[in-house]
């Protein structure tokens, strides 16, 4: 809700139960106001066309979220804070927010403190007809509207998101957006003796990259690619450079959102209510934007040596069933234990925000390939071959990026799969006696897939893949740089063995076998200008290439939550489990 109809009441009540309330398993709904959606210096945005539009919806989207009711504070009150920010000679967080405090936070502070202001909260506690009298004559006097009056006196957050600077880098066929700023947070506090006073909460930064090449087109239909870009049901037409700013904007307020979610006031919490085994029922769900697979940490509270009361951490639970609350108030969430002991009724469940995405790293080797020397003959770039036998092992590691599907398709635990692997051919490198190699071979393996794990803190998973394999050599020949490159299509199944560290980290064992097609197509890149491969030279030449095998590997997941570039967020909106 944009504009909310509550009274000074709410802000009594976040003051003095925030964290208080968290501790004991109740969640109160925040009252937010926001600056603007986001500041940025005159200038700073170099010569980009800023999409403001697509950043304020992907503002709304990751910070203005179900937990919050929210405001806009009265445009009036801004216009000293953006003078004064303007002028700045550097924007940091720093200098930021000390116009911030200079400007609008000791603006609205003299507001609150108006004596009577202070007087006639009680009152507009009690009726709120006698608050809409009082308003209309002191909004006057204080150059605001009755609405604008109100939504400061009901104002229990404040925050501004901010662009530090925004930088564009080109080439004949590349493209970079990078996005620098953050977001600062502010709480207004009453004293028990009505007086007002800011805090502020957070003070966080975060990065957004996107690189892309502007003159790429579809592999299939040739039609030139980033000309719309799409965030769940919606799509709009944009320019390569659109599409990557919208990219790196999504990156960036999918940070700022997990960062805000982190600070202790906001995190969601509650009692847990049922407990059967090590699995818990709580009143959270639908309605404070839980889903399928967020984690939360048990705590519980105890006294320390000066008998204070502080929450200490004894388990984590994954949630495995979202409560429609919405709806129904009493249909609970529920959710596994996975790491410490067991609790009962009465402890507390609290969030652990993350991006919703693990980071997954594998290095192990593959057996069973067939990479032989006349398979990485340098002949088109005037040379002769790389390696000097066959080889049959490749040292091999990739890079998963798993997008947690489960609150979109309902099943925990699913992953989508981006997997860039990397591998070396185990051979000796045809090298005269005293001169270095000519080029370097390597194994490119760029795959798509799809994970399911079982299983608590030791777990097990099942992964099918599918993708390319594409031999390289790459080199000098006199001045010219270039890469050398025969692809197959690649198909891959795997199985692993997990265990759980902490929430975050785990380590891993896995195995699998890639099944390594006949090699289809072919390139040379000299001085970044591409050539074809004939496929009659690839079929005949390179029918017997086998970059594939048994593979097996250690390793280690983690869950994020930060990413400076966006994966899989067009499919954020669709979350409903």
């Amino acid at each position: 809700m944009k504009h909310t109809k509550l009274l000074i009441i709410l802000i009594l009540m976040l003051f003095s139960f925030s964290l208080i309330s968290a501790q004991q398993g109740k969640y109160v709904r925040k009252s937010v106001s926001s600056l603007e959606s986001v500041w940025f210096k005159p200038g700073s945005v170099g010569d980009l066309n800023f999409d403001s539009n697509t950043f304020n919806k992907f503002i709304d989207y990751y910070i203005e979220i179900d937990r919050f009711d929210y405001n806009v504070l009265p445009a009036d009150l801004l216009e000293n804070f953006r003078n004064e920010a303007n002028s700045l000679e550097e924007v940091s967080s720093t200098s930021l927010s000390g116009v911030l405090e200079k400007t609008v936070i000791n603006r609205i502070v003299e507001i609150l403190n108006d004596p009577e202001v202070m007087q006639n909260r009680g009152q507009a506690l009690k009726d709120e007809a006698a608050f809409q009298t009082f308003a209309a004559t002191k909004a006057k006097s204080l150059g605001l509207t009755v609405a604008e009056l109100e939504t400061l006196m009901n104002s229990a957050y404040i925050y501004l998101p901010y662009i530090q600077s925004a930088t564009k880098e080109t080439g004949d066929k590349s493209l970079s957006i990078t996005l620098k700023g953050g977001v600062i947070w502010w709480k207004l506090k009453i004293s028990s003796d009505g007086n007002a006073s800011v805090e502020k909460v957070l003070d966080a930064t975060t990065t957004g990259i996107s690189s892309l090449d502007p003159t790429a087109v579809s592999a299939l239909t040739k039609a030139p690619l980033y000309t719309e870009f799409k965030f769940g049901a919606e799509k709009w037409p944009t320019t390569p450079e659109q599409y990557a700013q919208n990219d790196a904007m999504l990156a960036f307020c999918k940070n700022l959102g997990v960062k805000t979610k982190e600070i202790d006031d906001f995190k969601l919490s509650a009692q847990i209510v049922e407990a059967d085994g090590k699995k818990y029922g709580f009143g959270l769900g639908h309605r404070e934007g839980v889903h399928l697979d967020d984690g939360f940490h048990i705590v519980e509270i105890e006294e320390d040596a000066l008998g204070n009361e502080v929450a200490v951490r004894a388990g984590f639970v994954r949630v495995s069933k979202t409560g429609d609350n919405a709806k129904d108030p009493n249909d609970y969430t529920y959710a596994n234990q996975l790491l410490g002991k067991k609790v009962s009724e009465g402890a507390i469940v609290m969030e652990h925000p993350r991006l919703g995405m693990d980071a997954r790293f594998n290095l192990g080797i593959m057996v069973g390939s067939s990479i032989k020397p006349e398979h990485t003959s340098l002949w088109l770039a005037g040379g002769g071959q790389v390696l000097a036998e066959e080889a049959t092992t490749q040292i091999a590691g990739n890079l998963l990026l798993s997008y947690n599907l489960a609150p979109i398709i309902g099943v925990t635990q699913t992953f989508l799969d981006l997997d860039i692997g990397f591998s070396l051919p185990m051979a000796e490198y045809d090298v005269p006696e005293g001169e270095t190699a000519s080029a370097l071979a390597f194994v490119l393996s760029p795959y798509l897939g799809v994970t399911k794990k079982f299983g608590g803190q030791l777990y097990y998973s099942a992964s099918l893949a599918a993708g390319l394999d594409v031999l390289s050599l790459a080199g000098t020949y006199y001045t010219y740089d270039y890469t050398y490159g025969i692809g197959a299509i690649g198909v891959k199944l795997g199985g692993e063995v997990g265990f759980m560290i902490n929430q975050d980290l785990s380590v891993t064992g896995s195995a699998g076998y890639k099944i390594g097609m006949v090699p289809m197509f072919g390139s040379l890149t000299v001085d970044d200008v591409e050539y074809e491969i004939d496929e009659d030279y690839i079929t005949t030449y390179y029918d017997d290439l086998k970059m594939g095998g048994l593979m097996i590997n250690i390793g280690a997941s983690y869950a994020l939550g930060e990413l400076p570039i966006n994966v899989f967020g067009f499919l954020d909106p669709f979350k409903k489990y």
